[in-house]
């Protein structure tokens, strides 16, 4: 995979209400910050990584580009809104922070579809989708300037105005989000196990 089309931009400036803590510096079994730990696993195969967030000094230690919300706490459309504005690149991967496993395998299948499409985004059969997980083009700008003038923020709604590819998500074993305390402990849970 040729990374240097293509940026990945880790979204890590919500506000974690659900787990009323800040969920992308808890630590992994290895005591990393689970945004390190994600980090990590990227880096071998893409050089254009960076953060997207409301604060630099907390993320200072990656040693990455911090693209600064430029509305805070305002929702992910508005975060992967001005993350394609700062990105250098037009493809861009955009992920949340509170996906603690990554399976650079799917992540290729999403950006194989990229040329054909503004956004790429994991789909499953009873029609949700993982939008923060999923390829975004910078040309769709203007469509989520024109969705956010009418008060939508839903980033599905985005689907319907952009050329738009599904990748089918179901039976991806590997896939996690964590959004409680409880998936957290979870999470740690099944780690120890796969190690041991």
């Amino acid at each position: 995979m040729n990374p240097d089309p293509v940026a990945v931009i880790v979204l890590a400036g919500g506000r974690s209400r659900r787990m009323n803590r800040e969920k992308s510096l808890l630590l992994d079994n290895n005591g990393r910050p689970l945004i390190e730990a994600i980090i990590a696993q990227l880096r071998p195969f893409f050089t254009g990584i960076m953060i997207s967030a409301g604060d630099k000094d907390k993320f200072a230690f990656l040693n990455l580009p911090v693209i600064m919300d430029e509305a805070p706490g305002q929702g992910p459309l508005l975060a992967i809104l001005t993350a394609l504005r700062a990105s250098p690149q037009a493809g861009n991967f955009i992920m949340a922070c509170d996906i603690p496993v990554i399976h650079i395998p799917f992540i290729q299948k999403i950006l194989a579809r990229s040329p054909r499409y503004e956004i790429v985004v994991p789909c499953y059969k009873d029609g949700k989708f993982e939008p923060l997980f999923a390829f975004y083009h910078r040309s769709i700008i203007a469509a989520i300037e024109r969705q956010i003038g009418t008060g939508d923020l839903r980033i599905s709604s985005l689907f319907r105005t952009c050329r738009t590819g599904f990748v089918p998500m179901d039976g991806q074993k590997w896939f996690r989000n964590l959004n409680t305390l409880e998936e957290y402990y979870a999470y740690l849970k099944s780690e120890k196990k796969t190690v041991s």
